[in-house]
């Protein structure tokens, strides 16, 4: 392909995509704000960021090329930093969530109004990592599997699309690193298609917890020093002591954090759970039951 094809090509995907891109300005009492977002399907739901509308007020949303609406919140998660509005008035179009994971090198669009002064801005880039893993603002949890991107992503980008070569959504533009350059982050579209349905469905995404801290700590397991999920605080009735690193649960491999938040959707809520741990030079299996994790 040429260079003048490749640059049509581009062109003719940002006019594809441009349409279900929302610029988002929120008038709080302290303060206005401004973000970014898309539309997700037919009714008018719009996928945006947790951080983007915590402060709540009215919110205005700006599609191009047609007027002002208001919007309301459907739902929102700070685990995932996702939040789901809804436009008072569906627009024409949407964007469709990437069902196949984003494969590291691949070509990407960064869309949405940076700084709130520049709507319909777009940033051509790569996806330059793969399952990262960010702390929430709050420390309960770490955002796992996060994308990383080096599209231009600024201030009043947080919650537009990154979207790949065929103009389906790869993520949801989040963070960047402020002591960095060319280093962004997105939560992968997987995500977003469980949070956003939850949310849809019952405003907030329900999760189990084991009542206790965990951090990965270097710990010798059989001779080999590995990486593991540590527990480091624990709360009365968790069953498992500080200092236990996790091995598995219900039989599969605990490889890293996400594996086990997998293992703590809504449905656990109270459903046995077996751990095995190594504790004190030992094999232990423990039985923790999942209490509801609040917020």
């Amino acid at each position: 392909m040429s260079l003048a094809a490749f640059s049509d090509e581009l062109a003719a995907l940002t006019e594809r995509v441009l349409p279900s891109v929302v610029a988002l300005t929120l008038k709080a009492e302290r303060g206005t704000a401004f973000g970014s977002g898309f539309v997700i399907d037919a009714a008018g739901h719009v996928v945006t960021n947790h951080h983007v509308i915590e402060d709540g007020g009215q919110i205005v949303a700006d599609l191009p090329g047609r007027p002002a609406r208001t919007a309301e919140i459907v739902g929102h998660d700070r685990l995932t930093d996702l939040a789901v509005l809804r436009l008072d008035e569906p627009p024409p179009s949407h964007l469709d969530l990437r069902a196949e994971p984003a494969r590291l090198g691949e070509l990407c669009l960064a869309l949405g109004s940076p700084l709130g002064l520049f709507p319909e801005s777009v940033s051509l880039g790569i996806v330059s990592g793969l399952a990262r893993s960010l702390p929430t603002r709050d420390g309960v949890r770490s955002l796992e599997r996060v994308l990383q991107t080096d599209c231009a992503i600024n201030p009043g980008n947080s919650g537009g699309p990154l979207v790949d070569a065929r103009g389906r959504v790869l993520g949801v533009n989040t963070a960047i690193r402020r002591d960095g350059a060319g280093i962004g982050f997105a939560v992968p579209a997987e995500t977003v298609a469980v949070v956003a349905a939850e949310l849809v469905a019952h405003g907030r995404v329900a999760r189990a917890s084991l009542g206790v801290a965990i951090a990965e700590r270097h710990v010798e397991i059989d001779g080999r020093t590995v990486k593991r999920q540590v527990v480091t605080r624990v709360g009365s009735g968790s069953g498992l002591r500080v200092g236990d690193a996790l091995l598995a649960v219900n039989g599969v491999e605990i490889s890293g954090r996400a594996v086990l938040y997998d293992h703590l959707g809504g449905e656990r809520i109270g459903a046995a759970l077996t751990l095995a741990v190594h504790r004190d030079g030992a094999l232990h299996h423990v039985e923790v039951i999942p209490a509801a994790l609040d917020g």
